[in-house]
């Protein structure tokens, strides 16, 4: 029996070996299960065998099944000479067609000879051999299809010679399951070939990566780890022992988790183990001769029951990572937790949709004039103070309560509690109380006072966002009250709130009236000086109020929907504005999470892009962590989006969330936008330094480029080009200014002076250090 010419000569050879290996397993089954019939058959039609027709059938049904046992026990089945394979796959069916026609003939001697009683018996055994062809044909189709044809034509003879022409039922039946048959014979033959072809494929592929595991464990930087069932070690590559700090002969047969920590990861990686589970990127910790080392593990179980897999040493990154990741939790200056982590834990403890308020008081403190200790003593002594501040609140308060320090010298309490309004008065005055006692600093007292706002939810009638709006007008109510003293949120200083939404009905008429105007603001190159692109910053000139600025209206426009009118405005009228300037050079423009989940942005962008003749990697758009926080999924996606027009994106104030480098991985980035708390002071902060250092290589790494914001200095300039950072913008390059201030030359030179002395300075500095460089190269 021949095989596909679409085969080699090799698959079908394993082919045909396989078919002959299937016959000759199944051929005791097949032996047997035929006798048994047989047997049966006579025994029902015992009263015939004084006719020569049955026992003649008998004896031929003994003979043709000798017959297949005694070719089936001669044929050499390890041969791998194909042409006797054939040979002896021809001879099997031959044998296996001869079963099927003794028993075609049986079939209609017994249903003429026998008695009418006998004839269900009859049936069920012939029906029984009829589908056997699936169980016991299954791997030669070509002795199926024989087996089919003759035991139907046998079944549909016995038929007719029962009922005449009455049989014409049970013919039609017999043709459909017939062709059931042939078309299930052939669909499991078409899998048992698909089934061999691809097991001998798979063997070739596991050679290949064999192969290539093998390359890979000798050049990567990554290695690799095989445990046997019980997870303990097995074929130790010397590569991974000294990663390990041990030696091949100690670690094999050791259990893989014996070199971890204890920790969560760690028991999840024993649960795999046990498992045989597959897992990726499973960061464990161990120490190397001393030091916290922390892998990333990957592996998945092979058939047998080992495990394979790699693991990579990533303790850099993630040294990097934690660093980050506490500045943006907690305040480098004082320890305390950063208005982030606060905003955090009071969502949290205030529960879903505000349910458990009640139980929630805020604190919120700002001291007193402290900007005249900064500028009478200086920022040492004033960061000594609100270090000792921030210590002397933690020291009021219980483990589970938190002190926080949202920013410049403004301090929060968070308790959970059912005191009533009068304790809360009476913890509110304790903290006056130790704050306003003398601070001995370097051998000088000092003195400083606080004011505070006190709030707290009723019966869950806020979230978080209000509760802090309740604090915040507190606070504002004792400030008006004069210094270190108290005030508690009541009903009546709500006509702040009033008073913005009075704000609120007037921005949604700002740009129908035309009360919007865009600034911009220069960003420039550190190692040239040069002017690379501008970022556009929205105003609103208002007609009674005057210039205001985003932070005092954007916020209502995110929370009412009104940014989407005024954001889509902002996109057109910039690429307007700066398709009429001359030069080549990026726009930026900021994006809300609102304006990042409208379905109707990206066409927008487009047709503004198309409108004004912009090549799209001129443009690109800032967003801040927060945007990927509120729709992670739809956040990607529209930044995959807008990259596929051909525009740039950029994570603005980058380490002030809760997990940067997270979104880093979840999304891609052309620009990290390093946030001006990072640099101011930078030039005194030598962890500041390491921070934008860092960041500045982790952006290398991922292909991104890095802008610092909130330059106030010339030394910030160099000594942030010297920590890598490529670009730079903030007041001491230039204030927002309206774009006729920079579309041309001339009115870009004029605006770059007074402030931007400075940075003209340090661009001819630079032009002239490039041109040493350039004539020592020469």
């Amino acid at each position: 029996m021949t095989e596909p010419d679409s085969h080699s000569d090799d698959v079908r050879l394993q082919i045909l070996v396989r078919r002959l290996r299937a016959v000759s397993l199944g051929g005791p089954t097949a032996i047997l299960s035929s006798l048994a019939s047989t047997a049966v058959l006579l025994g029902i039609y015992r009263d015939t065998l004084s006719h020569p027709a049955p026992v003649i059938w008998g004896v031929s049904i003994a003979l043709v099944l000798a017959a297949r046992f005694a070719l089936l026990r001669l044929t050499d089945m390890e041969s791998t000479d194909i042409h006797y394979i054939e040979a002896s796959l021809r001879k099997v069916v031959l044998v296996m067609g001869a079963v099927s026609l003794v028993w075609a003939i049986g079939i209609p001697i017994f249903a003429i000879l026998g008695r009418a009683s006998a004839l269900p018996a009859l049936s069920g055994i012939a029906a029984a051999m009829f589908v056997g062809v699936l169980l016991l044909h299954r791997s030669v189709p070509r002795a199926g299809y024989a087996h089919i044809i003759l035991l139907g034509a046998g079944m549909a003879v016995a038929s007719i010679a029962t009922y005449g022409s009455h049989s014409w039922p049970l013919l039609l039946l017999l043709v459909v399951y017939s062709i059931t048959l042939w078309i299930a014979v052939g669909r499991l033959d078409r899998q048992f070939v698909d089934g061999i072809v691809n097991e001998i494929g798979s063997v070739e592929a596991a050679d290949t990566v064999a192969m290539l595991l093998h390359d890979f464990e000798e050049q990567s930087s990554d290695w690799l780890w095989t445990v046997a069932p019980g997870g303990t070690l097995r074929r130790v590559a010397p590569r991974f022992a000294a990663a390990a700090g041990s030696d091949v002969e100690r670690l094999e047969g050791t259990p893989l988790i014996n070199l971890f920590q204890p920790g969560e990861e760690r028991d999840r990686l024993a649960r795999h183990l046990v498992e045989c589970s597959p897992f990726r990127d499973l960061l464990v910790k161990l120490r190397v001769d001393g030091e916290m080392r922390y892998w990333r593990l990957s592996a998945r179980p092979r058939d047998d029951g080992w495990m394979r897999g790699v693991v990579r040493d990533v303790t850099h990154d993630r040294l990097i990572e934690e660093r980050v990741a506490f500045m943006a939790h907690y305040d480098s200056l004082t320890g305390l937790a950063n208005r982030y982590l606060f905003n955090e834990r009071l969502r949290t403890m205030l529960g879903e949709n505000g349910e458990r308020g009640s139980d929630v008081a805020l604190f919120y403190l700002d001291l007193d004039d402290f900007k005249s200790v900064n500028d009478t003593r200086g920022h040492l002594v004033g960061d000594r103070l609100l270090r000792e501040v921030g210590n002397r609140l933690e020291q009021e308060v219980r483990d589970e309560d938190l002190v926080a320090r949202l920013g410049g010298d403004e301090f929060a309490v968070l308790i959970e509690t059912r005191a009533g309004m009068g304790m809360l008065i009476e913890r509110a005055h304790r903290f006056l109380s130790v704050v306003r006692e003398p601070y001995e600093i370097e051998g000088q007292l000092y003195r400083v006072s606080t004011s505070i706002g006190v709030a707290r939810c009723s019966d869950g009638d806020c979230d978080a966002e209000e509760l802090m709006r309740r604090a915040d007008l507190a606070l504002f109510a004792a400030k008006r009250k004069g210094r270190d003293t108290l005030a508690m949120f009541e009903q009546g200083l709500d006509r702040e709130a009033r008073e913005r939404r009075e704000l609120e009905s007037d921005l949604r008429d700002a740009v129908t009236r035309g009360q919007l105007r865009l600034h911009y603001q220069p960003v420039i190159n550190l190692d040239d000086g040069g002017i690379t692109g501008y970022e556009a910053l929205l105003r609103w000139h208002h007609p009674r109020r005057g210039l205001i600025g985003p932070n005092d209206f954007l916020p209502i426009a995110e929370e009412t929907g009104l940014i989407l009118p005024i954001g889509g405005w902002v996109i057109r009228q910039a690429l307007a504005e700066i398709s009429r300037w001359k030069g080549d050079f990026r726009i930026a423009i900021n994006l809300s999470p609102t304006q990042v989940r409208s379905p109707h942005l990206i066409a927008l962008v487009a047709q503004a892009l198309h409108s004004n003749s912009i090549a799209p990697e001129r443009v690109e758009f800032e967003i801040t962590e927060h945007v990927l926080m509120v729709e992670s999924e739809t956040g990607n996606d529209t930044l995959a989006r807008l990259r596929e027009l051909g525009t740039r994106i950029a994570l603005d104030d980058f380490g002030t969330g809760y997990s940067s480098l997270g979104y880093l991985r979840q999304a891609l980035f052309d620009r990290i936008k390093i946030d001006r708390k990072f640099v101011v002071g930078i030039e005194d902060d030598l962890n500041a330094q390491a921070i934008v250092s860092s960041i500045t290589r982790l952006a290398e790494a991922m292909g991104m480029q890095t802008t610092a914001e909130g330059i106030e200095n010339r030394s910030q300039l160099d000594l942030l080009r010297k920590l890598g950072c490529q670009e730079a913008q903030g007041f001491l390059i230039c204030e927002p200014a309206p774009g006729d201030a920079f579309a041309t030359p001339e009115a870009l030179e004029a605006s770059m002076t007074g402030k931007g002395s400075d940075v003209l300075d340090y661009r001819k500095a630079r032009e002239a250090a490039m041109k040493r460089r350039e004539g020592r190269h020469a």
